[in-house]
């Protein structure tokens, strides 16, 4: 059904292209077609038109928790092809300024993550309910970050705490309450920040677009246009750098040269990512599908770009 809704609006954006290009040049020159469109900066500028996309760009329904250390505010969202703000938590308790970098320098970490788990802790210190986060992230890890259990959670069931956080964020019990029935952790991206970090719809168009034209030049195999897309000092999640992900790489593409790849990309997400120097980082995460003779790959990718002179290069992967 999904499908059918999807081609009838296709056909209302496209409809007498689409028509015209297939009756007279056939459906291979039809997918060319829209594949030239996907790897248009001015084509998905047009789709994001009337997005509010200051959080990032969501495909679908998502949660987002934009944590400000210096406000001390944790501004609750929700995106369903439209931003709405839920609530705002005022007077939150966050760790010390600055990134964290290591265990025990008390710091709340400057970044985006997900909420992995749902616990009620067996200190009450910790109050009645908490998140944990996935700290440290990969981009954390690439950056030497470390340390564990960053949590939002409420405060001591009995006693006081004073305005002391040993990095998590910290929320009324009442209010971490209140939290859990307005969101689905398991659909939930949060964002801490310092000084905010916003997308702008021209960054965004550009990585859509540069999503497909990296897409196409992998089913191409055509390993330099491929390579293109990473930056100098990238890094593969296994700690490989550029010069034997390139190695890699091209024993891959020469032994599936010419053979038949497709390859699908869904649920795209990218968020501008928060960082302590605010430089024009994003995270892209999207599901995606990989199929080849006698090899196939359904799974999470995620993806780290930042700008490089005028252009997004990609500078982490998993």
């Amino acid at each position: 059904m999904k499908k059918i809704i999807f081609l009838f609006f296709l056909t209302l954006a496209f409809s007498y292209d689409i028509y015209d290009i297939y009756r007279y040049e056939g459906i291979k020159s039809l997918q060319q077609f829209l594949e030239r469109k996907l790897q248009s900066k001015d084509f998905w500028l047009k789709r994001l038109k009337d997005k509010e996309i200051k959080l990032g760009y969501f495909e679908k329904p998502t949660f987002i928790l934009f944590c400000n250390k210096i406000t001390h505010t944790l501004d609750v969202y929700s995106y369903n092809n439209s931003l709405k703000k839920i609530t705002t938590f005022s007077n939150i308790i966050v760790g010390k300024l600055g990134d964290k970098q290591k265990e025990g320098d008390l710091k709340t970490p400057i970044g985006n993550y997900t909420l992995i788990n749902k616990i009620v802790p067996k200190n009450s210190f910790y109050g009645p309910l908490a998140f944990v986060t996935s700290y440290p992230n990969l981009f954390d890890k690439l950056h030497k970050k470390n340390g564990y259990g960053i949590w939002i959670h409420g405060k001591p069931i009995d006693g006081e705490r004073g305005n002391l956080s040993k990095g998590c964020i910290v929320l009324n019990n009442d209010e971490i309450l209140y939290l859990n029935k307005i969101i689905n952790y398991k659909n939930t991206v949060l964002e801490i920040t310092q000084k905010p970090f916003y997308a702008k719809k021209e960054d965004i168009a550009e990585i859509l677009a540069m999503i497909y034209q990296w897409r196409e030049a992998w089913k191409n195999s055509d390993l330099t246009k491929y390579l293109s897309f990473y930056a100098k000092d990238f890094h593969r999640s296994n700690g490989d750098d550029l010069e034997k992900f390139k190695t890699y790489k091209r024993k891959i593409f020469e032994i599936r040269k010419n053979q038949p790849i497709t390859i699908l990309f869904s649920n795209i997400q990218i968020t501008p990512y928060q960082n302590i120097l605010n430089k024009k980082i994003y995270k892209i995460n999207f599901f995606e599908k990989y199929y080849a003779p006698g090899f196939k790959f359904e799974g999470n990718k995620e993806i780290y770009v930042s700008k490089r002179g005028n252009k997004f290069k990609i500078i982490l992967e998993k």
